[in-house]
């Protein structure tokens, strides 16, 4: 009964606060403090019985024999796990006898950058400097790099060469997908999560909810020693009544009402971009999939589109998009080799190669199949390790996020979703629906040169819409059934850019990051959709920078030192041609090409003069809903997506009407 009021305690508390974990849309900052002493649960006496939670050779600090066990499952590219180390660093400065924590890592797949952060701090801890590691990557949450890996490991005094070795190394891969294995068993689904002597405690939750469980096991395991069972005795009665007191994994996991799943009916809009494509432009459907080369079922599916080639014909277009799934160690590599290959116009003869040969993904290989299709090794080389093959394949799983495209292969047919490799006959039957439907266009005066354009016109171009099992599919014929949100007012301070008139009877404010594409495409569809409009509309740019955008949050500072200087404008359009070079002496070359005085800008830049205010408006944004960019507001009505010129054209005309102008 003690251990149910204590479940049913945290409970309440967690209730209370508002952040939970670590979501797509997350974004925050690393936390600063120093590390403590470096240890592992099997450096001292493993007490741990059954070692349930795996903490034989795991990074332990605090007391190593303490009464109270925190097993922290947690990642480095989650903000909310940086969040919550002040509240873990709290506990051990005031339990220093009584508490040990344990690291455990799940590196969850929409943060393609947590899993080999994850093996470069094991690297980092067989030389006893985990938690120096541990400390950098969390203050360094946006540039988690293989180059800065190796710089770190060097900085922190690390043999190198063994530290690449064992970043490398089969095991450490093993290492981490087993504590994530463990994670999955135990029906933890999010990050940061925590069992205190086997009470689970989720999210970044304030010190008071871990101090209440922390003091009522205290208490209990020297009541238990007191009895005379050992420490390790103590801990073990305590784990088997506390998780027999949880739901069990598989209770928590069948609940298909709590998870909700793309609505079928929601026609999403699929960018091609200057992704790989076989057949024409004009085709009458397009079949966009994301998929990766390390994938079996992606493989699988390969039959039916080949198939779906020889019945359909000029008819059908295919677009790949890459989508390298975390837990497939060569499918990024492949996936860059691909893209290097597509630079020499040899993609489909390279993914023909790759698939054909899943096992032997290597990189000696892919110079061999480089060699035999006749490409330019050297620029081969080079584009695979370049910044934009790296800017490609996050531009694509960005995208495959906002669809909620998590698996692969995961395919579009003119917008329309089906998951997995389905047979022929499910996709046939989309495609002829389709093509029906754009036969109907097509009659109807549509340009058929650009057929694709027209079919995504009223296409979902936010985030893909979601549903639980008890809220049937939107009906698409019915878009009127869903009620706009109410307008909300967002306060514009004069030290925020704005372009147009204070008193214009419509102001548009974005939310934007000038790491995204998406971001890039709506600024130059605004300035195309303004265009007669001065007199009437005012623009406002205020900053979201998303967390997994390594440069954006000083890019944003740089527009606002611009701003400061009254070059904002000039800045910002130069920062939209520029979205894969915003390393900070870009930044500086894009400062002296609009004037810029110099040591202002530097100074800005070096003392974060901007910073609080790009996290501010970061806040702001959120506190209205923004959860991805770009998001805009018409009048205080959201808007989230790159609309096209002539939608955000039509959107103004209602508001100008609105206001008699």
């Amino acid at each position: 009964m003690r251990n149910l009021t204590l479940m049913l305690s945290i409970i309440a508390l967690a209730g209370l606060v508002a952040t939970t974990g670590c979501k797509k849309s997350d974004s925050g900052e690393g936390r600063r403090g120093a590390s403590v002493s470096e240890g592992a649960a099997g450096d001292t006496a493993q007490w741990d019985a059954d070692d349930r939670f795996l903490a034989a050779n795991a990074p332990i600090h605090g007391a190593p024999n303490g009464v109270v066990t925190i097993v922290t499952f947690s990642e480095f590219q989650c903000p909310f796990c940086a969040r919550v180390l002040p509240t873990m660093e709290r506990i051990l400065q005031e339990y220093p006898d009584d508490v040990r924590i344990i690291f455990k890592h799940l590196p969850l797949d929409f943060h393609n950058r947590a899993e080999p952060a994850a093996r470069a701090s094991m690297a980092a801890h067989r030389q006893g400097k985990f938690w120096e590691f541990h400390d950098i990557a969390f203050q360094n949450q946006r540039a988690l790099t293989d180059e800065n890996f190796f710089a770190w490991a060097e900085q922190i005094g690390l043999d190198v060469e063994q530290f690449r070795a064992d970043y490398e190394s089969a095991d450490l891969r093993e290492y981490v997908a087993a504590d994530a294995a463990l994670a999955q068993r135990l029906g933890v689904r999010g990050t940061p999560n925590f069992y205190i002597n086997g009470i689970n405690v989720r999210g970044a939750q304030p010190f008071e909810a871990f101090q209440q469980v922390i003091e009522a096991e205290r208490t209990a395991m020297r009541a238990a020693m007191d009895a005379g069972q050992s420490l390790g005795e103590a801990y073990g009665a305590r784990l088997e009544a506390n998780l027999a007191a949880a739901p069990a994994p598989e209770q928590q996991q069948q609940r298909p009402q709590a998870r909700p799943t793309p609505d079928p009916n929601d026609v999403l809009y699929v960018p091609v971009g200057n992704s790989p494509t076989m057949g024409p432009d004009n085709a009458l459907a397009t079949i966009v999939v994301f998929s990766e080369f390390e994938c079996p079922f992606c493989s699988r599916i390969r039959p039916t589109f080949d198939q779906i080639r020889e019945n359909f014909g000029d008819q059908v277009r295919i677009v790949f998009k890459h989508n390298p799934l975390s837990f497939h160690p060569r499918a990024e590599p492949a996936a860059r080799a691909a893209i290097a290959a597509h630079n020499q116009g040899k993609f489909w003869e390279f993914h023909d190669l790759a698939f054909d040969n899943q096992r032997a993904l290597t990189d000696e290989n892919f110079i061999a199949w480089a060699t035999q299709l006749g490409l330019d090794l050297d620029r081969f080389r080079a584009d695979m390790q370049a910044e934009a093959t790296t800017a490609q394949i996050r531009e694509d799983q960005e995208l495959a996020g906002r669809l909620a495209a998590g698996g692969t292969p995961h395919s579009f047919i003119n917008g329309v979703r089906v998951r997995g490799a389905q047979p022929y006959e499910n996709f046939r039957t989309i495609i002829e629906q389709q093509i029906a439907r754009a036969n109907e266009l097509v009659q109807g005066g549509a340009n058929r040169a650009a057929i694709y354009d027209a079919l995504m016109a009223d296409a979902n171009r936010g985030p893909a819409r979601m549903i639980t099992p008890e809220q049937p599919p939107a009906q698409q014929q019915q878009p009127a059934a869903q009620a706009p949100e109410a307008r909300v007012e967002i306060p514009i301070a004069d030290n925020v850019p704005s372009m147009g008139p204070a008193d214009a009877p419509v102001t548009i404010v974005e939310y934007t990051d000038f790491e995204c594409p998406f971001c890039s495409r709506f600024a130059n569809n605004l300035k195309e959709a303004v265009q007669g409009y001065e007199d009437r509309v005012r623009i406002v740019v205020k900053q979201f920078p998303l967390a997994f955008h390594q440069n954006a949050q000083l890019a944003a500072e740089a527009s606002l030192a611009a701003h400061a200087q009254g070059k904002f404008w000039e800045y910002h359009d130069i920062l939209w041609e520029n979205t894969r070079a915003l390393q900070r002496p870009n930044l500086e070359q894009y400062a002296e090409r609009v004037g810029l005085n110099m040591e202002q800008f530097r100074a800005a830049l070096d003392n974060g003069t901007y910073r609080e205010q790009v996290q501010a408006e970061f806040r702001e944004g959120q506190g209205f809903g923004v959860q991805g960019t770009p998001t805009w507001f018409i009048n205080g009505q959201r808007q989230v997506g790159a609309l096209p010129p002539a939608q955000i054209r039509q959107l103004i005309e209602a508001e100008l009407a609105a206001a008699g102008r």
